[in-house]
């Protein structure tokens, strides 16, 4: 019989005191919206300028949380000799073919705030290092560039026109996709009981490129059951437990398929990639077989 993963309490969400909802509620009452304008679209152009007015402590978190990330990946060097032999063989050895490629559907500009946008550039370009790194190679297409998405990399990450190995096109997902090549698709999403089991010779697996905060439920399931496109979630509940909704930023989601195709385990690949404050418990990975399944 296999051990159970500890119980975890719930964590309680504050509730607002009576005094709280009647202030909230008298600031909506004396909210002036101008005129022509939407209440969403206020509350957007609001929340922008919010972002605005606290820019420089966001991009002092940013180098906080790089530079955190340096001296992770610094401590790994110095004590996994396993790692620090990978990074260093990696520097002058040629790309393996995984014969697998990877989508990034970036269609839902309008449903972000302009911070989500920097967000998700910065977990594509997270992704594009990964991948020159990776011992297998797993191309990427980012679908849906344009918008407020190419306006952030032309004006601040210009140099991804010079990016190679990942192809940034204004096609949406539906020109990708056709009836006869749409079996060869699968759309990674976690609001779907099927699991992913290995990733398939001939395939392109499509990561959903949102940065939400979980506000729109089972949007890129939807979008691809209305596609017709096959959805799978990476069998995360199998091997560790986590200390959120299993939803993984595009950057994981990527990293994790590329560590996969190192070992050809899915405990492995988790338990490299996903940082440690995700993680509540950490499950054995199963020995992996002859085949390396």
């Amino acid at each position: 019989m296999e051990p159970q993963p500890p119980q975890h309490p719930k964590k309680v969400k504050n509730i607002p005191s009576p005094e709280e909802i009647e202030r909230r509620r008298q600031e909506r009452q004396n909210e002036v919206i101008p005129e022509g304008m939407s209440r969403r679209e206020w509350k957007k152009q609001r929340k922008e300028q919010e972002h605005e007015a606290t820019k420089e402590e966001y991009k002092a978190a940013e180098r906080e949380k790089r530079r955190q990330q340096r001296a992770r990946r610094a401590e790994r060097m110095r004590n996994d000799p396993e790692y620090r032999k990978l990074i260093l063989d990696r520097i002058n050895q040629e790309q393996k073919d995984s014969e697998v490629k990877i989508v990034i559907d970036c269609e839902f500009d309008d449903l972000m705030l302009k911070k989500e946008i920097i967000s998700l550039s910065n977990q594509i370009k997270s992704s594009y290092a990964i991948m020159k790194q990776s011992e297998y190679n797993l191309p990427i297409q980012i679908a849906s560039f344009d918008k407020q998405l190419k306006e952030r990399f032309d004006t601040s990450l210009a140099d991804y026109k010079k990016w190679q190995g990942i192809n940034f096109t204004e096609k949406k997902l539906s020109e990708l996709v056709t009836s006869e090549n749409k079996d060869k698709f699968v759309y990674l999403t976690a609001d779907t009981e099927e699991e992913v089991e290995e990733l398939k010779p001939d395939h392109t697996y499509i990561i959903g490129g949102i940065v939400d905060r979980n506000r729109y439920k089972n949007l890129c399931a939807d979008k691809a059951k209305k596609m017709g496109i096959r959805v799978a979630r990476l069998p995360i509940g199998k091997y560790i437990k986590i200390n959120s909704r299993a939803v993984l930023v595009t950057s994981h989601v990527y990293e994790i398929c590329c560590r996969w195709f190192e070992s050809r385990n899915w405990g492995i690949a988790f338990n490299k990639v996903l940082p440690p404050r995700k993680i509540a418990n950490k499950y054995p990975a199963p020995a992996a077989t002859e085949e390396g399944s």
